[in-house]
């Protein structure tokens, strides 16, 4: 009797820890331990080809261009590489800390609901390898802080997924285009500068110019004898033209080909460089075309800086101590020639200053005093 109740109790027993198996595999689980996101992705970066970013208010293509990456819908201007590398690196390390919901009314909470609808705060990025295979694709929603010595967290959806995931890792995305461009055009300081030349619309030329090159001011040539120039801030700040010049959008220079510019500027340095810049009325927007030129002859003939109090004079011509401006012209042509830019707009007020806003009618000296 006793051993048929024990053979009972063993079976019993046996039966119970077998269901609670087949429970446990069957149950639901919220968490997933250190699954990698996309676990192919980190073997397959090289044969990535694009990469799209989108969110409700817009998007954009990053494309490989043989060795480097090009940005798709500015007619392939240079990407730089190294943030793109960093963007696949961090895919390919995301891990699975655990599913948080897959009821679509809560998206919105994690910010991961689809880009279409109202309000849609996340971040779809798409990778995509040869023969437009997917390689990658989710909705980045909400940066969780991490607390203590948590790793950063970020809430994701995978696209055609229900499940929204809490993922553990860095996940660095620009969100805007110019994130991942050099937007630098050149940086030519103002104490290189000579003179600036401004010309268009059938208006009086703007011409500012300075004698030395340790002025800090421009003086704003030909001002008729009844006229002054309103303010010497505003007339050097015309001679600042190229001083870090930097692009708010660009696109091929073939957009502007057979048309006549509006507007032309000219800057010269004491040292040769010539700048030429040109502006054209294109859908609503200034685009500027621009190109460096050298002149030694022009550098021979420059006007040596004047020596500070307790310097010696220095006979040599104006720019032989200079860093070699052919080659620096050889770059900055590089650099521009394919391309024209919109310009940040206080640029783009400086380059179409007219002769009339810089100038005001000359106050009359007040009659001298009488005598008592």
């Amino acid at each position: 009797m006793k051993t048929k109740n024990l053979l009972f109790i063993a079976l019993t027993c046996g039966l119970v820890f077998g269901a609670y198996q087949v429970s446990r595999n069957k149950a639901p689980t919220l968490h997933v331990e250190s699954a990698l996101l996309y676990p192919s992705l980190l073997e397959s970066i090289n044969d990535v080809q694009s990469i799209e970013l989108a969110n409700a208010a817009g998007q954009f293509r990053i494309a490989r261009q043989g060795e480097g990456w090009g940005m798709a819908d500015r007619d392939g201007f240079p990407v730089q590489a190294t943030p793109v590398r960093e963007l696949l690196m961090q895919l390919a390390a995301l891990k699975i800390r655990e599913e948080k919901t897959a009821k679509p009314d809560q998206y919105p909470t994690l910010g991961v609901e689809e880009l279409d609808l109202p309000k849609a705060s996340g971040l779809r990025v798409s990778v995509s390898g040869k023969s437009e295979q997917n390689l990658a694709a989710l909705i980045v929603g909400k940066a969780r802080k991490p607390s203590g010595n948590e790793s950063p967290g970020h809430y994701v959806r995978r696209v055609g997924e229900a499940s929204a995931l809490l993922v553990e890792g860095e996940l660095g995305v620009k969100l805007k285009r110019n994130e991942w461009l050099d937007t630098a055009i050149a940086n030519i300081p103002v104490d290189r500068v000579r003179q600036v030349s401004l010309q268009g619309n059938g208006e009086p030329p703007v011409v500012v110019t300075k004698a030395d090159r340790k002025d800090q001011l421009f003086t704003l040539q030909n001002v008729p004898k009844d006229k002054e120039a309103k303010s010497a801030a505003l007339v050097s700040n015309v001679g600042g033209l190229l001083l870090d010049l930097r692009f708010e959008d660009v696109a091929s220079a073939k957009v502007v080909a057979g048309l006549t510019p509006e507007r032309t500027a000219t800057l010269e340095t004491f040292d040769g460089l010539t700048a030429t810049l040109e502006s054209y009325a294109l859908e609503g927007r200034s685009l500027v075309a621009i190109r460096f030129a050298h002149h030694p002859v022009a550098a021979a003939q420059a006007v040596p800086a004047k020596p500070a109090e307790g310097e010696a004079a220095n006979t040599k011509p104006a720019g032989t101590d200079a860093p070699d401006v052919a080659k620096e012209v050889e770059t900055l042509n590089e650099r521009t020639r394919l391309w024209v830019y919109q310009l940040a707009d206080y640029k783009a007020r400086t380059l179409k200053r007219s002769f009339a806003e810089l100038v005001k009618v000359k106050e009359k000296a007040p009659p001298p005093a009488t005598a008592d």
